[in-house]
């Protein structure tokens, strides 16, 4: 077995503990920089829609001024949407409660710690990246493809697709699983033209370079 680097990721989009991810130097100093005091920033985690209460996780913007270090703690709110909130997207079209989705970037209005207790006066759906919108499936480390394994939520992948898979690739990769989340910001199945579930991708820091549903061919694939 190659020096490869097992990173089991799994989305738990219930909770309010969340564990930073991974990222190198430049990424992190490109991200603290865009959060201000007065700009609570933050990435969609779950939509109450009964309640209309969204929970959001807004650890990079709590850490905003501590520079490029890294901890793991998380930090999140629940903005109760009510009929005088201002809910639109960047442009200022108007947006409905039901176009909020998971791992949306927002902004949220008064911000916490500034009259901010509970219910949101403004909602703002932020236009977002390619990079921001594939972060979980993109490479953050140099010259190192990663292997995602995506599946249909509430599945497994089968054992040929777990740890397993590594064995026989001698260059260092990083391999993560995750379900796939059909209410996510992006549709993954549709912008990846996946066809069946579990799927396998690779990515390098930039894209797409691989796809399959067969693990021979994924080792085929690292052969060239």
């Amino acid at each position: 077995m190659g020096r490869n680097v097992v990173r089991l990721t799994i989305l738990i989009m219930s909770t309010l503990l969340i564990t930073a991810c991974q990222e190198t130097k430049n990424t992190d100093e490109e991200s603290h920089g865009q959060y201000e005091d007065d700009k609570m920033i933050g990435l969609v985690r779950e939509v109450d829609t009964e309640n209309s209460v969204v929970s959001v996780d807004i650890s990079r913007w709590e850490k905003r001024d501590r520079g490029n270090i890294t901890t793991d703690e998380g930090y999140g709110i629940s903005a109760e949407i009510t009929d005088e909130t201002i809910l639109q997207y960047e442009n200022t079209t108007e947006a409905l409660l039901d176009d909020i989705k998971e791992g949306q970037k927002v902004l949220i209005n008064p911000p916490k710690g500034n009259g901010f207790k509970g219910v949101a006066e403004e909602f703002i759906l932020l236009d977002m990246t390619y990079e921001e919108k594939y972060k979980g499936l993109l490479s953050h480390l140099k010259d190192t493809l990663n292997i995602v394994v995506m599946y249909e939520k509430g599945e497994t992948p089968p054992p040929q697709m777990d740890e397993k898979l590594m064995e026989k690739i001698e260059q260092e990769t990083v391999m993560t699983w995750r379900p796939y989340q059909k209410d996510y910001v992006v549709d993954y199945k549709e912008e990846l033209n996946i066809e069946k579930f579990p799927v396998i991708l690779v990515f390098n820091s930039e894209e797409l370079v691989f796809k399959t549903n067969k693990v021979e061919e994924l080792y085929e694939f690292f052969k060239k």
